[in-house]
């Protein structure tokens, strides 16, 4: 029984485009590897598809980076798609300090890339990782808008490694 739950906790760690979470199923990623733009970049490498690859392996080459202020991230899903909700993973979940942890942000969703709903606002995240439920909803079009890119307010470094949609 022991070599059978260590098999399955490794099989949910390899999984990084599923979330298993208890008493609930795997969950897609359905943002992984689709179209996704974004505001003006910090370098080359560090641009919008990052934050939908599915990596954390670098924190030069797998995070998406913004020095705009009120930075923006915007996925196409390609298809309309029923959303229950969403990970973000911040600059610690790609091994940066916490302080560059987004600090406020907010999701909104759209059918056609014109009219938004926002689904989500958070004014006070300090997590690498954030999870965001929400009520069943469809959409085709994600986007993270970012109001504080980081914890400190005079950094202007926006780094996401991941957004996820599930």
């Amino acid at each position: 029984m022991k070599r059978r739950r260590i098999a399955l906790l490794w099989l949910a760690a390899a999984l990084p485009t599923a979330m298993v979470c208890a008493g609930e199923p795997a969950r897609s990623n359905l943002a992984l590897h689709r179209p996704a733009t974004g505001s003006a970049i910090c370098k080359p490498g560090e641009e919008a598809e990052k934050a939908v690859n599915g990596l954390l392996a670098s924190k030069t080459h797998d995070k998406f980076c913004s020095l705009q202020r009120r930075a923006w991230l915007r996925i196409d899903l390609q298809a309309e798609r029923e959303l229950r909700g969403f990970t973000v993973k911040h600059a610690q979940a790609g091994g940066e300090a916490a302080a560059m942890n987004t600090r406020a942000f907010a999701l909104s969703v759209s059918g056609d890339g014109a009219t938004w709903r926002q689904v989500v606002k958070v004014d006070d995240n300090v997590d690498g990782v954030s999870v965001h439920r929400i009520a069943p909803t469809r959409a085709r079009y994600v986007r993270l808008d970012i109001a504080q890119p980081a914890q400190d307010p005079a950094d202007p470094a926006t780094r996401i490694y991941e957004l996820e949609a599930w």
